[in-house]
């Protein structure tokens, strides 16, 4: 069973001209109210985009970022230096010996190094005897 889940995706916004027209209706006199009727857009919606053309002097939409997340690893030069005596381990082992840090901390770190992670041993013995029984 699938659930609906287009409720969760980002809203689209407002195109240029809609703003535009807003504020030139805005500008021309006619009150907010109005303008939100006639348009079909929110009260709030309008006075935002008065307020964000007063303070840039454009009505572009601004993108919302998310800020840069800081990485746990602060120490880079001794990161390096515990990879490459524990290149043995996996990323959980090596969350483990450098400590309160997560695997997807140490991925990311791993990444930025330009390190491989080491793949986990997908064959059994089981099924290298079927393949060698075959040939």
């Amino acid at each position: 069973m699938r659930y609906d889940t287009s409720f969760l995706e980002m809203a689209i916004a407002y195109s240029q001209d809609l703003r535009v027209r807003a504020l030139d209706l805005v500008k021309g006199g006619m009150s907010i109210s109005r303008v939100s009727r006639i348009l079909q857009i929110s009260r709030p919606t309008v006075y935002r985009w008065i307020e964000q053309f007063e303070k840039t002097g454009s009505t572009v939409p601004c993108k919302v970022l998310p800020p840069p997340q800081e990485s746990k690893i602060q120490d880079w030069e001794k990161f390096k230096k515990v990879v490459d005596n524990n290149g043995d381990k996996t990323q959980k082992e090596l969350a483990e010996v450098w400590g309160d840090i997560s695997q997807q901390s140490i991925s990311r770190g791993l990444k930025k190094l330009g390190y491989t992670r080491k793949k986990k041993l997908t064959a059994t013995k089981s099924g290298v005897k079927n393949r060698e029984l075959r040939f």
